[in-house]
């Protein structure tokens, strides 16, 4: 294995090109460690920042697609996401709700996190402009990227707990997103 020395030496020489595949695989996580690292000196903060705002863009066009030209190629869900409730009568409400509000649903499910596969993906099944998602989607991004960073920085010390209490704080916005809608979706009928 890497001593302490040869991974500090190894992330000083080579930092931004082993954080961004990282970045890729686990964007939160990694930003919070690369904030750390810039703090140490190991890192440009200005670097880790354009890097991680790339990934960020990057992964949410591959969810994008997803919905746009893999899932929803036809107009139509398919039979997997029939089975498992995603209607046509649901899905034009999805397409519905993107028309009439899509920059306030992406940049909710950007700041959530976890939703925002979801909501991405239904971006491209809705057929959303590719433009203005790119203009929601670095809008989110920016201050969601600028507190990570800040997280890592000033609390880098405690890397572990802070996951934690990002896996928790996610967890409760999911849990109080999804009791909105629930709730949003009775009072519709």
């Amino acid at each position: 294995m890497f001593s302490l020395e040869s991974l500090e030496a190894l992330l000083r020489a080579h930092g931004l090109l082993i954080m961004t595949p990282l970045a890729i695989l686990e964007g939160p996580v990694v930003t919070v460690i690369a904030g750390y690292f810039a703090r140490l000196g190991y890192l440009s903060l200005t670097g880790i920042f354009a890097v991680v705002m790339a990934v960020e863009v990057f992964g949410d066009l591959l969810f994008y697609s997803l919905g746009r030209w893999v899932i929803g190629a036809d107009g139509k869900p398919p039979r997997w996401l029939i089975r498992l409730g995603l209607t046509q009568e649901r899905l034009d409400k999805v397409v519905s709700s993107f028309a009439r509000k899509s920059g306030r649903l992406l940049v909710l499910g950007k700041l959530t996190h976890s939703a925002g596969a979801l909501v991405l993906t239904a971006a491209g099944m809705a057929r959303m402009p590719l433009v203005p998602f790119l203009f929601y989607n670095i809008i989110a991004a920016i201050p969601k990227t600028l507190f990570l960073l800040a997280i890592g920085w000033l609390f880098g010390d405690i890397l572990a707990e802070v996951n934690n209490w990002l896996l928790y704080a996610s967890f409760i916005v999911l849990i109080v997103a999804g009791g909105v809608i629930v709730n949003w979706l009775k009072s519709k009928q």
